[in-house]
């Protein structure tokens, strides 16, 4: 018995000196990397991507995990739930300050993606453009003042209804904020909850469907922000090429999305994928929708976003300017927030290891 051990040993140790079966089998095995995602559109591309098996031509295995907010993403990094994802600036800001991340890439504008509503019969519903820079928002100090609002703590939209107020010369103690998750935001109003409610895509979609009342989008309020792909500093540091390959995978989708659109094949998929991952329903007309106000931007764009040549880069500047916001309300302190303008999350230095051409997506 002891002689049959040793001679299979012997054979599995030539065969990995040789290169033979057992190197070949370790050499293969894909890198499983764990992933974070919101019930919204950037997680798209990954889906489709472990899909079509993209992540196993890079030797990734990529597995992706679900949350309901930045914030919520970011208090699962301690624990090394997950090592690069895609979050908003509410993430975005916490995980500079207490997390020690990296924002590896700037994806999407949010420019139409975050809405403002107001009930129809709303006394503020009937108010444009109080302020005349900005003509397409609604509500005035008469109006707003002593609102209910619902929204989500810490994240995009709670900086969006900072600016809205801000508009109408008012500030948060003019109103009271109710925190809430998306999800549970949207049936409560519904039910009589709040005066106001602060949304993102997808949950715009059902706002508009209830003929619920814009007050205004982050265009309209000159509030641009961004989805960005980030990571676990230490992690990325430690595995640049891997960072690299995620990297590569995820534009192949975003230039499937930008050269094919809203096609009724991608419209098929976008609608399995918010229903299967995001639990989300869609119709047609709301996947394409979403589509459109999701615009990914090209790997040439995103590099140009990132560029510090002549000082704070375009993806600094819109980081920053959340930074302040969240200061001027004391929702971080004046420590907090120049820890997170020192760190300079923004980097481009993954993005430059990423072999291209980008692989054709056809």
């Amino acid at each position: 018995m002891r002689k049959l051990l040793l001679v299979a040993l012997l054979l599995c140790m030539g065969a990995v000196i040789c290169g033979g079966p057992v190197a070949t089998l370790a050499a293969d095995k894909p890198v499983e990397i764990s992933t974070c995602w919101m019930d919204e559109s950037p997680g798209f591309n990954i889906w489709y991507a472990k899909k079509m098996g993209w992540d196993k031509e890079e030797g990734l295995d990529i597995k992706m995990l679900l949350f309901n907010s930045g914030p919520a993403q970011m208090e699962a990094l301690p624990a090394k739930e997950w090592v690069l994802g895609s979050t908003g600036v509410g993430g975005q800001l916490i995980g500079g300050i207490r997390y020690n991340i990296y924002s590896v890439a700037p994806i999407i504008s949010e420019g139409e993606v975050h809405v403002l509503y107001l009930r129809p019969d709303s006394p503020a519903a009937k108010v444009k453009g109080y302020n005349p820079k900005y003509p397409n928002v609604y509500g005035s100090p008469e109006t707003v003042k002593g609102m209910k609002i619902l929204y989500t703590s810490q994240t995009t939209v709670h900086y969006m209804i900072g600016k809205w107020l801000s508009i109408l010369g008012l500030t948060e103690a003019d109103v009271t904020l109710v925190n809430m998750e998306q999800p549970s935001a949207v049936p409560a109003f519904e039910k009589g909850i709040g005066d106001a409610v602060c949304l993102w895509a997808p949950f715009t979609f059902v706002a508009d469907s209830r003929k619920w009342q814009r007050a205004g989008s982050m265009t309209d309020m000159d509030c641009i922000t961004v989805s960005s792909l980030v990571g676990d500093k230490k992690w990325c540091d430690e595995n640049p090429e891997l960072v690299a390959k995620f990297l590569r995978v995820y534009l192949r989708g975003s230039n499937m999305l930008r050269e094919e659109g809203p096609s009724p094949r991608i419209i098929k998929e976008y609608r399995q994928y918010m229903n299967e991952f995001a639990g989300i329903r869609m119709t047609d007309e709301e996947a394409k929708l979403d589509i459109q106000i999701h615009p990914r931007w090209s790997y040439e764009e995103t590099m140009a976003l990132l560029d510090r040549s002549k000082g704070e880069s375009q993806a600094d500047k819109w980081q920053n300017s959340v930074a302040d916001f969240f200061g001027s309300i004391k929702r971080f302190s004046p420590a907090e927030i120049k820890k997170f303008k020192d760190a300079q999350i923004n980097t481009d230095k993954f993005l430059k290891q990423v072999q291209l051409p980008i692989p054709s997506w056809k």
